[in-house]
Protein backbone atom coordinates (compact mmCIF):
# COMPACT_ATOMS: atom_id res chain seq x y z
CA UNK A 1 0.00 0.00 0.00
CA UNK A 2 1.79 2.96 -1.04
CA UNK A 3 1.04 5.57 1.61
CA UNK A 4 3.50 8.38 1.29
CA UNK A 5 4.80 10.81 -1.30
CA UNK A 6 8.47 10.36 -0.39
CA UNK A 7 9.86 7.59 1.34
CA UNK A 8 12.35 9.79 3.74
CA UNK A 9 8.98 11.07 5.38
CA UNK A 10 7.57 9.00 8.41
CA UNK A 11 3.54 10.79 7.96
CA UNK A 12 3.12 9.17 11.89
CA UNK A 13 5.87 11.56 12.53
CA UNK A 14 5.17 14.69 10.73
CA UNK A 15 2.14 16.00 12.71
CA UNK A 16 0.76 14.09 15.75
CA UNK A 17 -3.01 13.64 16.10
CA UNK A 18 -4.72 14.04 19.27
CA UNK A 19 -8.32 13.19 20.44
CA UNK A 20 -10.37 16.06 20.66
CA UNK A 21 -12.50 14.41 23.68
CA UNK A 22 -15.63 14.23 22.20
CA UNK A 23 -15.79 11.04 21.86
CA UNK A 24 -16.15 8.77 25.20
CA UNK A 25 -16.55 5.07 24.64
CA UNK A 26 -13.57 3.44 24.08
CA UNK A 27 -14.52 0.38 22.75
CA UNK A 28 -16.83 2.14 19.89
CA UNK A 29 -14.58 4.68 18.89
CA UNK A 30 -10.62 3.20 17.93
CA UNK A 31 -9.87 2.55 14.45
CA UNK A 32 -10.51 -0.57 13.20
CA UNK A 33 -10.34 -0.08 9.63
CA UNK A 34 -6.81 -1.48 8.84
CA UNK A 35 -4.95 -0.86 5.71
CA UNK A 36 -6.13 -3.62 3.20
CA UNK A 37 -9.63 -2.45 3.50
CA UNK A 38 -8.90 1.29 3.15
CA UNK A 39 -6.96 -0.63 0.16
CA UNK A 40 -10.67 -1.60 -1.45
CA UNK A 41 -12.00 1.94 -1.28
CA UNK A 42 -8.89 4.18 -2.44
CA UNK A 43 -10.28 4.31 -5.76
CA UNK A 44 -13.14 6.64 -4.67
CA UNK A 45 -10.34 9.28 -3.96
CA UNK A 46 -8.26 10.97 -6.77
CA UNK A 47 -4.64 9.79 -7.41
CA UNK A 48 -2.27 11.11 -5.78
CA UNK A 49 -4.73 11.14 -2.11
CA UNK A 50 -2.01 10.42 1.12
CA UNK A 51 -3.61 7.89 3.25
CA UNK A 52 -2.20 7.49 6.72
CA UNK A 53 -1.52 3.94 7.44
CA UNK A 54 -3.30 2.11 10.17
CA UNK A 55 -3.24 2.91 14.02
CA UNK A 56 -5.32 1.36 16.26
CA UNK A 57 -5.03 3.60 18.91
CA UNK A 58 -6.92 6.37 16.59
CA UNK A 59 -10.02 7.72 17.91
CA UNK A 60 -12.75 9.23 15.38
CA UNK A 61 -12.31 12.69 17.14
CA UNK A 62 -8.30 12.96 16.70
CA UNK A 63 -7.87 16.28 15.06
CA UNK A 64 -4.44 17.45 13.21
CA UNK A 65 -3.34 20.40 11.20
CA UNK A 66 -2.08 17.80 8.39
CA UNK A 67 -5.13 15.00 8.71
CA UNK A 68 -8.62 14.92 8.12
CA UNK A 69 -10.83 11.80 9.63
CA UNK A 70 -12.99 10.37 6.45
CA UNK A 71 -15.84 7.56 7.61
CA UNK A 72 -15.85 4.33 5.27
CA UNK A 73 -20.15 4.54 5.32
CA UNK A 74 -20.43 7.33 2.28
CA UNK A 75 -17.51 5.33 0.36
CA UNK A 76 -18.78 2.07 0.50
CA UNK A 77 -22.58 2.64 -0.44
CA UNK A 78 -21.02 4.37 -3.80
CA UNK A 79 -19.73 7.89 -3.29
CA UNK A 80 -16.28 9.48 -4.90
CA UNK A 81 -14.13 12.38 -3.45
CA UNK A 82 -14.85 15.09 -3.94
CA UNK A 83 -18.71 14.65 -3.24
CA UNK A 84 -21.04 15.78 -5.29
CA UNK A 85 -22.75 19.47 -5.24
CA UNK A 86 -25.71 19.32 -2.98
CA UNK A 87 -23.68 16.88 -0.51
CA UNK A 88 -20.68 19.25 0.07
CA UNK A 89 -22.81 22.30 -0.08
CA UNK A 90 -24.60 20.78 2.69
CA UNK A 91 -21.34 20.09 4.87
CA UNK A 92 -19.64 23.80 4.05
CA UNK A 93 -23.14 25.27 4.96
CA UNK A 94 -23.10 23.82 8.25
CA UNK A 95 -19.39 23.16 9.26
CA UNK A 96 -19.87 19.49 10.05
CA UNK A 97 -17.27 17.30 10.06
CA UNK A 98 -17.69 14.62 8.05
CA UNK A 99 -17.02 12.07 10.64
CA UNK A 100 -20.15 13.19 12.41
CA UNK A 101 -22.33 12.46 10.38
CA UNK A 102 -24.34 8.93 11.02
CA UNK A 103 -24.89 6.76 7.99
CA UNK A 104 -28.49 7.29 7.71
CA UNK A 105 -27.68 10.60 6.41
CA UNK A 106 -25.15 9.45 3.95
CA UNK A 107 -27.85 7.05 2.24
CA UNK A 108 -30.33 10.38 1.86
CA UNK A 109 -27.51 12.02 0.36
CA UNK A 110 -26.56 8.91 -1.99
CA UNK A 111 -30.25 9.04 -2.98
CA UNK A 112 -30.79 12.51 -3.32
CA UNK A 113 -27.53 12.82 -5.27
CA UNK A 114 -28.88 10.09 -7.98
CA UNK A 115 -32.74 11.54 -8.18
CA UNK A 116 -30.63 15.00 -8.69
CA UNK A 117 -28.61 13.70 -12.14
CA UNK A 118 -31.07 10.92 -13.20
CA UNK A 119 -34.38 12.22 -12.82
CA UNK A 120 -33.27 15.67 -13.55
CA UNK A 121 -35.10 17.08 -10.06
CA UNK A 122 -32.95 20.01 -8.89
CA UNK A 123 -32.66 20.08 -4.97
CA UNK A 124 -30.85 22.50 -3.29
CA UNK A 125 -30.20 23.37 0.71
CA UNK A 126 -33.70 25.00 0.90
CA UNK A 127 -35.34 21.65 -0.58
CA UNK A 128 -33.12 19.85 1.87
CA UNK A 129 -34.49 21.95 4.78
CA UNK A 130 -38.25 21.48 3.57
CA UNK A 131 -37.92 17.77 4.18
CA UNK A 132 -35.92 17.51 7.03
CA UNK A 133 -34.95 18.52 10.32
CA UNK A 134 -31.09 18.18 11.35
CA UNK A 135 -30.62 16.77 14.88
CA UNK A 136 -27.95 15.36 17.00
CA UNK A 137 -27.57 11.96 18.54
CA UNK A 138 -24.79 10.47 20.92
CA UNK A 139 -21.53 12.52 20.97
CA UNK A 140 -22.30 15.25 18.57
CA UNK A 141 -23.00 12.78 15.84
CA UNK A 142 -25.74 14.38 13.47
CA UNK A 143 -28.82 13.07 11.65
CA UNK A 144 -32.14 13.56 9.65
CA UNK A 145 -35.41 13.48 11.02
CA UNK A 146 -38.40 14.56 8.12
CA UNK A 147 -40.73 16.76 8.78
CA UNK A 148 -43.80 16.18 11.54
CA UNK A 149 -46.90 15.13 9.64
CA UNK A 150 -44.53 13.99 6.67
CA UNK A 151 -44.01 10.23 5.51
CA UNK A 152 -40.09 9.60 4.71
CA UNK A 153 -38.75 11.44 1.82
CA UNK A 154 -36.12 8.90 1.33
CA UNK A 155 -36.99 5.18 2.05
CA UNK A 156 -35.10 2.70 3.52
CA UNK A 157 -31.85 4.73 4.82
CA UNK A 158 -32.56 3.91 8.82
CA UNK A 159 -30.56 0.25 9.12
CA UNK A 160 -28.81 0.09 11.91
CA UNK A 161 -25.13 -0.61 10.79
CA UNK A 162 -22.97 -2.20 13.60
CA UNK A 163 -19.27 -1.12 14.03
CA UNK A 164 -19.46 1.69 11.56
CA UNK A 165 -18.07 4.19 14.83
CA UNK A 166 -14.71 2.53 14.20
CA UNK A 167 -15.02 2.43 10.12
CA UNK A 168 -13.10 5.61 9.37
CA UNK A 169 -9.50 6.67 8.22
CA UNK A 170 -7.20 9.73 7.70
CA UNK A 171 -6.01 11.60 4.70
CA UNK A 172 -3.52 13.91 4.43
CA UNK A 173 -5.15 17.53 3.70
CA UNK A 174 -2.81 18.97 1.34
CA UNK A 175 -3.31 15.88 -1.03
CA UNK A 176 -7.16 16.19 -1.69
CA UNK A 177 -8.73 19.29 -3.20
CA UNK A 178 -9.88 22.23 -0.48
CA UNK A 179 -8.40 19.56 2.36
CA UNK A 180 -6.52 22.53 4.04
CA UNK A 181 -9.98 24.49 4.12
CA UNK A 182 -11.93 21.77 5.79
CA UNK A 183 -12.57 21.32 9.56
CA UNK A 184 -10.56 20.70 11.91
CA UNK A 185 -12.72 20.09 14.89
CA UNK A 186 -16.15 18.33 15.93
CA UNK A 187 -19.45 21.14 15.51
CA UNK A 188 -21.00 20.83 19.23
CA UNK A 189 -23.45 23.09 19.39
CA UNK A 190 -26.62 22.56 18.21
CA UNK A 191 -27.20 23.28 14.15
CA UNK A 192 -30.63 24.02 12.36
CA UNK A 193 -31.26 24.55 8.87
CA UNK A 194 -34.58 26.60 9.86
CA UNK A 195 -32.48 29.96 8.68
CA UNK A 196 -32.25 29.00 4.93
CA UNK A 197 -34.56 30.86 3.22
CA UNK A 198 -36.89 29.45 0.49
CA UNK A 199 -36.54 30.52 -3.40
CA UNK A 200 -39.21 30.74 -5.31
CA UNK A 201 -39.29 27.88 -7.07
CA UNK A 202 -38.60 25.37 -3.65
CA UNK A 203 -42.24 24.30 -3.78
CA UNK A 204 -41.89 23.74 -7.41
CA UNK A 205 -39.23 21.52 -7.01
CA UNK A 206 -40.62 19.66 -3.69
CA UNK A 207 -43.81 18.64 -5.76
CA UNK A 208 -41.60 17.41 -8.41
CA UNK A 209 -39.73 15.10 -6.05
CA UNK A 210 -43.06 13.87 -4.22
CA UNK A 211 -44.25 12.69 -7.87
CA UNK A 212 -41.50 10.39 -8.18
CA UNK A 213 -42.26 6.90 -7.69
CA UNK A 214 -41.68 5.78 -4.43
CA UNK A 215 -38.98 2.84 -5.86
CA UNK A 216 -37.00 6.23 -7.31
CA UNK A 217 -36.90 7.84 -3.46
CA UNK A 218 -35.61 4.21 -2.27
CA UNK A 219 -32.28 3.91 -1.11
CA UNK A 220 -30.58 1.02 -3.01
CA UNK A 221 -26.51 0.84 -2.97
CA UNK A 222 -24.71 -0.08 -6.44
CA UNK A 223 -21.28 -1.53 -7.21
CA UNK A 224 -18.93 -0.05 -9.56
CA UNK A 225 -20.68 -2.61 -11.93
CA UNK A 226 -23.89 -1.46 -11.36
CA UNK A 227 -25.01 -4.48 -9.69
CA UNK A 228 -27.79 -3.70 -7.29
CA UNK A 229 -27.00 -4.98 -3.49
CA UNK A 230 -29.19 -4.19 -0.77
CA UNK A 231 -28.20 -1.98 1.91
CA UNK A 232 -27.80 -4.44 4.61
CA UNK A 233 -25.16 -6.50 3.23
CA UNK A 234 -23.49 -4.30 1.42
CA UNK A 235 -20.53 -4.21 4.06
CA UNK A 236 -16.82 -3.90 4.08
CA UNK A 237 -16.39 -7.47 4.96
CA UNK A 238 -18.85 -8.93 2.44
CA UNK A 239 -17.65 -6.83 -0.66
CA UNK A 240 -14.20 -8.62 -0.01
CA UNK A 241 -15.26 -11.90 -1.74
CA UNK A 242 -17.14 -10.12 -4.56
CA UNK A 243 -14.03 -7.90 -5.36
CA UNK A 244 -11.40 -11.55 -5.19
CA UNK A 245 -14.13 -13.51 -7.18
CA UNK A 246 -14.02 -11.00 -10.25
CA UNK A 247 -10.51 -10.47 -10.03
CA UNK A 248 -9.65 -14.35 -10.39
CA UNK A 249 -12.65 -14.42 -13.38
CA UNK A 250 -10.84 -11.29 -14.69
CA UNK A 251 -7.58 -13.10 -14.51
CA UNK A 252 -8.76 -16.74 -16.08
CA UNK A 253 -10.57 -14.67 -19.00
CA UNK A 254 -7.35 -12.43 -19.70
CA UNK A 255 -5.32 -15.87 -20.12
CA UNK A 256 -8.03 -17.64 -22.54
CA UNK A 257 -7.86 -14.65 -24.69
CA UNK A 258 -3.78 -14.59 -24.86
CA UNK A 259 -3.97 -18.36 -25.33
CA UNK A 260 -6.40 -18.21 -28.32
CA UNK A 261 -5.48 -14.64 -29.72
CA UNK A 262 -8.99 -13.91 -29.48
Amino acid sequence: MNLRSSPAKDPKKESPLKSQGVTKNLSLELCRLTDPKIDRIRHCFPAGTIFRPFDSSMKSDCVSDAWITFPAAPFVIGFNYPFPALTQAFFTLTGICYIQVMPMMWRVFYTLENIIEQEGVEIRMSELSYMYNLVSHDSYRFLFKHKPGQTHPILKTTKNDSHWRNQFFFVKRDSISDGNDLPKKWTTQAISLSHIQESAVTKERILAFWKLDPAIRTFQAKTKDSQEISSGFYTMSSMYPYLCVNKCLNKCLNKCLNKYKV
